[in-house]
């Protein structure tokens, strides 16, 4: 090689290094050496120079680049300029992993591969190529600077297609045929041809008035909506087991197109498989039959990793999930937080973790997070990362606590939701509906009738399946404030001073917004309890369906924060406590309102009243119970009635005569006499009544 292509790799070598990714000048360089000879090895393409590093200017390689891609000057100009990584057009898509596959194969036959679909340490054919593009273009114009992304180790991503995964059939039972077809495909087939919807809403429609319940199919449109609309060719999918075993890596070949002669699964892609077998993941896939895989970084380079048999070391995994994290961290300036930053906190823990010999990289435990902190602050002997020591643990605290938790559930459907909760099914389609819509719900009612039960259940049934991780309760008292719901100073935990402490509202929707193809559900009981204004703060406006993704800065941290458009919120408020003041217009425009009214009529309350082994006493309960409720609708509204739920538990299949007794003597006749404190002859007429329905009398 002469001198002058061999600077030419140099400073290739040192300037990809410096704005690409730590590892990728060294990682690149001896492939672009040979590029030429490898693609005509490969009968990939011909007729270019053997070492790319003999093509020294931009416009000379430029030429080069777009008789390859066949890219247009203005993707070419985005590329450069950072303003965005274009798709490559669809014939160089579909073709360019060949050069990973072709190459595998290649070392595998000369006994340098242990496996000929062992992709490990091969860069896309694509990737390589810009990267010298972008090389040139600055090289020849020294005065601009790169805009570089700060991605930590995303640079072995390429963030110019998109990674998918996909179930073949439940339990995977059709990845023989995706396996023999080489196809990926999905049900809903009742749809028929996808392109004669032209648009999502259209979609939706489709299946809505298929399943003809009132419920919004958001999941299922946005499954069938990727796999027509969005998924392109070049595209990577991986094909699932489970929410942990990966069976395959292909490439999509071409569009969607509608089999009419298969017997199920109709709506295809033709896929290049390019290596099947069983590989068992740490991290876990969300369970949907189609996800994006573009906001999980780390899962795509673990899944690469698992695939082509590199070693993980689970520490470094965690350290540089950690760093693609805080590289999308923002300071109060709204700027992520630039590379040199990022850097030094790494180092500031790993470092900790050294001195101290303690572990903080896998330590989920976040009191002991916290007393290591404090005991770095008290230790006068410890000086070289001190400044940032306190911060980079605050920092490494919330990536744990927002980090979205991925297991195996207990589904739950709506006829679970019917035969376990005592609303009708309409009442339940149009609570789904209103959530989906406003986003934010309060359940009100009288007390007894359930809510809190109920809207567990709701976030069970619009999750499909029962995940205690993405629904998290509070309850509001007259003495909530901001600084509990949000953030605010709080003492520490040793009585030594305060320290700034974020609220479980902030920490649950950092996590929903870090797993944003998965639903989560905030649940606030007696909502109306609390100052709602003070308590949501600068928050009251971000909680809107249309504001959801907009950020703001915190009151204390001045972190940028916004509430992401997956996260629900479900209020519960009591109607019968006079002491309770009324949400104010502004919160109130912000949320639906739903009464959930006793359910005594309801067809599963009375066939679990029938179950139970001596029902007669209840029964004669309950018709007393209706009646009481009439008169306490005429006198006092409705939010005063007694709900059905004091009437329900496991101590009724137990002994249903006494557990009726003890209910109606010692929790509603007390609540009788509340109601009707200027009144005490009403209440005494009715606790007679009631009385005499338990002993058998009328």
């Amino acid at each position: 090689m002469n001198n002058t292509v061999n600077d030419q790799k140099e400073k290739y070598k040192a300037w990809v290094t410096k704005n690409l990714g730590e590892k990728t000048g060294m990682w690149y360089t001896p492939y672009l050496e040979k590029l030429g000879h490898l693609l005509e090895k490969f009968g990939l393409s011909s007729g270019y120079k053997e070492n790319f590093f003999e093509y020294q200017s931009y416009s000379e390689y430029k030429n080069i680049y777009q008789q390859m891609t066949e890219q247009s000057d203005e993707d070419i100009e985005r590329l450069v300029t950072g303003e965005s990584i274009p798709r490559y057009p669809e014939k160089f898509g579909a073709t360019r992993i060949q050069f990973r596959r072709k190459y595998a194969e290649d070392e595998y036959s000369r006994g340098l591969r242990s496996k000929p679909d062992n992709l490990g340490g091969v860069p896309d054919w694509g990737v390589l190529m810009r990267s010298y593009l972008i090389f040139l273009y600055y090289d020849e114009n020294p005065t601009l600077i790169y805009p570089k992304k700060e991605k930590g180790t995303q640079e072995e991503i390429d963030n110019s297609i998109n990674y998918w995964v996909i179930s073949p059939g439940e339990h995977s039972r059709l990845w023989d045929h995706f396996h023999e077809k080489n196809i990926i495909a999905i049900g809903w087939d009742y749809l028929g041809e996808l392109n004669n919807y032209d648009s999502k809403e259209a979609i939706e429609r489709g299946i809505a008035e298929q399943r003809a319940n009132g419920v919004r199919p958001v999941h299922d449109t946005k499954a069938v909506w990727d796999f027509y609309h969005e998924i392109q060719t070049g595209d990577v999918v991986f094909v699932k087991e489970g929410i942990t075993k990966v069976l395959a890596r292909g490439v999509v070949k071409g569009e969607y197109y509608f089999d009419n002669e298969a017997l199920e699964y109709k709506h295809r892609r033709k896929v290049d498989w390019i290596q099947v077998g069983k590989w068992e993941l740490h991290q876990s896939f969300a369970q949907k039959t189609l996800t994006c895989l573009n906001s999980y970084p780390s899962l795509i380079q673990e899944i690469d990793q698992v695939m082509n048999e590199d070693s993980i070391d689970p520490k470094r995994a965690e350290v540089n999930e950690f760093q693609n994290w805080l590289s999308n961290q923002v300071t109060d300036t709204g700027v992520s937080l630039n590379e040199k930053t990022v850097k030094q906190k790494v180092k500031a823990l790993k470092d900790i973790e050294h001195y101290f010999d303690a572990s903080i990289f896998g330590e989920t435990d976040m009191e002991q997070l916290k007393q290591l902190k404090d005991i770095i602050a008290s230790d006068e002997s410890y000086s070289k990362y001190k400044g940032v020591s306190g911060s980079s643990i605050d920092y490494y605290i919330r990536f744990i606590e927002s980090k979205p938790t991925v297991q195996e559930n207990e589904s739950f459907t709506m006829d679970a939701f019917l035969s376990d909760v005592f609303i009708e099914q309409e009442e339940l389609l149009r609570l789904i509906s209103l959530l989906e819509n406003k986003k934010n719900l309060i359940l009100k009612g009288a007390p007894g009738v359930g809510k809190t039960y109920i809207a567990k259940r709701l976030a069970y049934v619009m999750m499909e399946e029962k995940d205690e991780t993405r629904v998290h309760m509070v309850q509001f008292h007259q003495s909530y404030s901001y600084e509990d719901f949000i953030e605010g100073f709080r003492p520490k935990s040793d009585g030594e001073g305060f320290e700034l402490k974020q609220g479980p509202f902030v920490k649950f929707a950092r996590k929903a917004a870090r797993d944003p193809e998965r639903d989560y559900f905030f649940v606030i009981d007696e909502i109306n309890r609390g100052n709602m204004s003070k308590i949501f703060g600068e928050l009251m406006m971000l909680i809107e369906a249309d504001k959801r993704d907009e950020q703001v800065n915190l009151l204390y941290s001045n972190d940028k924060f916004s509430v992401p458009s997956n996260l629900y919120i479900i209020g519960m408020m009591n109607t019968a406590d006079r002491s309770l003041a009324l949400l104010d217009y502004a919160l109130r425009r912000r949320f639906s309102f739903f009464e959930i009214k006793p359910a005594f009529q309801n067809e599963t309350f009375t066939s679990y009243v029938n179950g139970l082994n001596n029902p007669e006493a209840l029964h004669r309960v309950i018709d007393e119970m209706k009646r009481l409720n009439n008169q306490i609708v005429e006198e006092l509204g409705t939010g005063f009635q007694i709900g059905h739920s004091y009437f329900v538990g496991d101590a009724y299949k137990v002994d249903t005569a006494n557990r009726v007794e003890e209910v109606i003597e010692y929790e509603i006749i007390p609540q009788l006499y509340e109601y009707w404190f200027d009144d005490e002859q009403k209440a005494n007429d009715w606790a007679e009544r009631l009385r005499g329905c338990y002993d058998g009398e009328k």
